[in-house]
């Protein structure tokens, strides 16, 4: 896993122009990944963003591996949404990165699967730092509407970035 990661960070960063090693790399020891508790809150955030909104959508927050630890479907969710959240997410812990700049850096050439098949390049997956390394992701699918999927994700991650130091 740790070497097909690493090589999709190195393809998509030459590929994009923007090197993302850093934040792709294994964080040191001393970094604690995210607590369930500020997922949680994470998730309702984004939720709660989207349905004020009155968006139905599907949030996911993962670990930084990618692992779904948090999945909240909104009332009349379907199964893409379910999926694209989770891809989202996956990406953007994987990448470091955030899916709306994965999808400006590749500028139209949205096809990751060669590299990995979770890869998404759609917008509304951010990763969730801690010291300038990735501890976790939130992806936001479903919202159908412009930008609000990332607005909502990144509500999700306003509300816990006090409580990330």
């Amino acid at each position: 896993m740790n070497f097909k990661r690493h090589a999709a960070t190195l393809i998509l960063g030459l590929f994009c122009g923007a090197m993302q090693v850093q934040a792709a790399a294994p964080p040191p020891a001393a970094i604690a990944p995210l607590q369930l508790t500020l997922a949680i809150k994470a998730a309702k955030a984004a939720m709660a963003a989207c349905v004020k909104e009155g968006l139905t959508v599907t949030v996911t927050v993962t670990d930084r591996e990618g692992v779904a630890r948090v999945v909240l479907l909104g009332d009349g969710t379907g199964a893409l949404s379910v999926i694209t959240s989770r891809r989202k997410a996956y990406t953007a812990a994987a990448l470091g990165m955030t899916t709306e700049q994965l999808v400006k850096n590749l500028n139209g050439a949205n096809d990751l699967s060669m590299i990995d098949p979770e890869l998404v390049a759609l917008a509304g997956g951010i990763p969730i730092l801690r010291h300038n390394v990735v501890i976790a992701a939130l992806g936001v699918g479903g919202a159908d509407r412009g930008d609000a999927d990332v607005v909502c994700a990144q509500a999700g991650i306003d509300a816990i970035k006090d409580q990330l130091d």
